[in-house]
């Protein structure tokens, strides 16, 4: 009989030599319900504000400067890329679907990657990589040239969203990581602001040394790139049991609620140690494609209007410096609403809301710019709608992001599922890219009406649809009594089935 057969059969034995690795200890969680008494109110608010200060502003830096690429490449398209490399509109469109592949294949392996290598290691290796290719990107000439660096970035960028997502997992509580997700995804917000400011400033050096403007974005954003990630080898935290700052107390605390915090109050400690097992699993489990398609939605119409965002304002009449400046301010309505989204989320323990309602924003602004649009003296009603979609948008992602954690688990599952709800989900950038077609140019029916029509039917209908699901499923459980299901199920057993465990509650 194996050491773990001997705990599940008398579950009152002594501790486990090494809990890192066990599945079940009840002497741990007794002492896990302990701690909880211990560090509460004030103890609580410092430890929380010690890990906001120490890990989130990392994280969001690091996803931020990954993320500045996709919001400029509609950027980068105004300021000369598409005549300097001679590449026609469809051509275009290719090299910005190809990355969208490799971006899609590379998620779920950058996730196992995450769990052998560790965070630290990691997330700035792939920031370092993205750097190293921006800066190659800046100084192609031809379609095939061009392409070929969106098929690599695509790989390279796949690990840094669902890594930072999943290393949130870790260090904050189910009731802690939507507020904390929003907050970090605001980098993504964020970074639509950032990057318009950036290119208006840089996009000045157009001929300055005979380059072009969308070069010198290119080289100056991965220079930059690459600094920060080199400031990440150092600064990038792996798990609680590794940091210096926090107290023993703090690291037993927060290592326990991890260990325990998907179980609920049923005392099973999710499984930690890393298993091909769990990483299969998450292929059948049917939440992760319930959100794949909430998430999908979002792909295609985010990446869609961000590549033609800067084209439908410069149609209402600005040039095109002063169309990137005006793409700042919607951005960053987006990053109140994101944040805003979040807090609800956690404060009303409400994650379908979360979901629906910016869906519903986002279509009502879709639809005030599809009827606007063709209008160039009504610019403010135009921009109005950007207002509304891009702030309905941007808060989706965290939402689906949290909602996909907090129902699976296991550590293993959790990172690999996540991995894999963006993966199949960022296949909707290669719809996105497609859907606006240049000759359709300003009111891009064909592009905002699959817009508008995905938003209604997965952003709206299907959220509400599969919430009651999860509310039924929660019902037949709890018809179920505690004793019956520990009398059927040793607790590595309830442990093993994660998610599916009995005792195991959705987030609705």
């Amino acid at each position: 009989m194996t050491d773990m057969e001997k705990t599940a059969s008398n579950p009152l034995s002594e501790k486990y030599t090494n809990p890192e690795t066990s599945v079940t200890a009840l002497p741990e969680y007794d002492e896990y319900l302990g701690l909880c008494e211990v560090i509460t109110g004030d103890k609580m608010k410092k430890l929380a504000r010690k890990i906001d200060v120490r890990v989130l502003p990392q994280l969001i830096i690091l996803y931020l400067m990954s993320y500045v690429d996709r919001t400029n490449v509609g950027n980068a398209k105004l300021f000369g890329a598409l005549e300097d490399m001679g590449m026609s509109g469809q051509q275009w469109n290719t090299a910005l679907s190809v990355f969208f592949v490799t971006y899609s294949l590379g998620a779920v392996p950058a996730n196992i990657a995450l769990q052998k290598l560790g965070p630290r290691i990691w997330l700035p290796t792939m920031m370092l990589s993205v750097s190293i290719i921006l800066i190659c990107a800046s100084l192609q000439s031809t379609f095939a040239g061009w392409t070929a660096f969106r098929v690599l970035l695509g790989a390279v960028e796949a690990g840094v969203f669902p890594g930072c997502s999943a290393v949130l997992t870790t260090w904050y509580s189910p009731h802690e990581v939507h507020t904390r997700m929003t907050i970090f995804y605001t980098g993504a917000s964020a970074a639509g602001g950032f990057s318009g400011l950036l290119a208006y400033a840089i996009g000045q050096l157009d001929g300055t040394w005979g380059y072009r403007g969308w070069r010198w974005i290119y080289c100056l954003e991965g220079a930059f790139s690459a600094v920060l990630a080199i400031a990440a080898f150092f600064i990038i935290h792996d798990t609680p049991s590794k940091v210096l700052w926090l107290t023993a107390e703090e690291k037993r605390f927060l290592i326990l609620r991890h260990k325990f915090s998907a179980g609920g109050e049923s005392g099973i400690a999710e499984k930690e140690e890393f298993s091909w097992t769990a990483a299969h699993q998450v292929f059948k489990s049917f939440h992760v494609y319930a959100c794949v398609l909430i998430e999908f939605t979002l792909c295609v119409v985010v990446y869609g209007v961000s590549f033609v965002l800067p084209t439908i304002i410069k149609n209402l009449g600005y040039s095109a410096a002063n169309a990137q400046a005006m793409t700042v301010p919607p951005y960053l309505f987006a990053c109140v609403v994101t944040v805003f989204s979040g807090w609800a989320a956690d404060r009303y323990k409400q994650r379908m809301l979360s979901v629906l309602l910016p869906n519903l924003l986002a279509m009502i602004g879709f639809i005030i710019i599809i009827v606007s649009v063709r209008y160039k003296q009504l610019p403010g009603v135009t921009l109005f709608g950007v207002f509304f979609a891009i702030g309905g948008l941007y808060p989706i992602s965290p939402a689906v992001t949290a909602w996909t954690a907090l129902n699976l688990a296991g550590t293993m599952k959790r990172s690999v599922g996540i991995g894999a709800m963006i993966a199949f989900s960022q296949l909707g950038g290669i719809v996105g890219s497609n859907i606006y077609i240049a000759s359709q140019s300003p009111r891009y029916p064909v592009g905002f009406g699959i817009s508008i029509s995905m938003l209604g039917v997965f952003g709206i209908v299907w959220p509400a649809m599969y919430f009651f699901i999860l509310k039924r499923i929660n019902a037949k459980r709890t018809k179920i009594p505690v004793e019956e299901v520990r009398e059927k199920y040793t607790d590595a057993q309830l442990a093993e089935m994660g998610d599916d465990s009995p005792l195991f509650r959705y987030s609705t």
